[in-house]
């Protein structure tokens, strides 16, 4: 018997095959491919449902956070004499006083603030206030 090679023809016995062109789109039909596995992310979200079914407070802890110790954001009266002194908007606006200009409503209330803070800075430090320093020549 000889040997034949094997095709992928159908043969007599079997239905003809449709072209391409014409077949059903099967892709249509299929729909979305459902993917495997979970989330990104799930294993935090797993952790912040756990949490949120525990206690139910407003006031969440974040686990991340370090150290809650509160830090002090007051400055010593030193500092803040020092950051007065420095103050170019103070000195400018003091500047444009003393020379007679008029300053609108916020630009005085400004300079009022500052100038009370500075001179109970002055006291509660214990410097003296010279009023007429600047009336003396060198």
């Amino acid at each position: 018997m000889t040997r034949r090679k094997k095709t992928r023809k159908t043969g007599p016995l079997a239905p003809s095959k449709q072209p391409k062109d014409k077949r059903p789109s099967e892709v249509s039909t299929k729909g979305k491919k459902k993917g495997k596995g979970l989330r990104p992310g799930q294993r935090h979200l797993e952790h912040q449902k756990a949490t949120a079914t525990q206690s139910e407070s407003s006031d969440e802890k974040d686990p991340r956070v370090g150290s809650r110790r509160k830090i002090e954001l007051v400055m010593t009266p030193e500092q803040e004499l020092q950051q007065l002194q420095n103050d170019e908007r103070l000195q400018s606006l003091a500047e444009r006083f003393e020379e007679g200009e008029t300053l609108s409503a916020e630009e005085q209330r400004y300079l009022d603030e500052k100038s009370e803070r500075y001179e109970t800075l002055i006291s509660k430090l214990g410097y003296e206030l010279d009023d007429d320093w600047d009336d003396e020549e060198y």
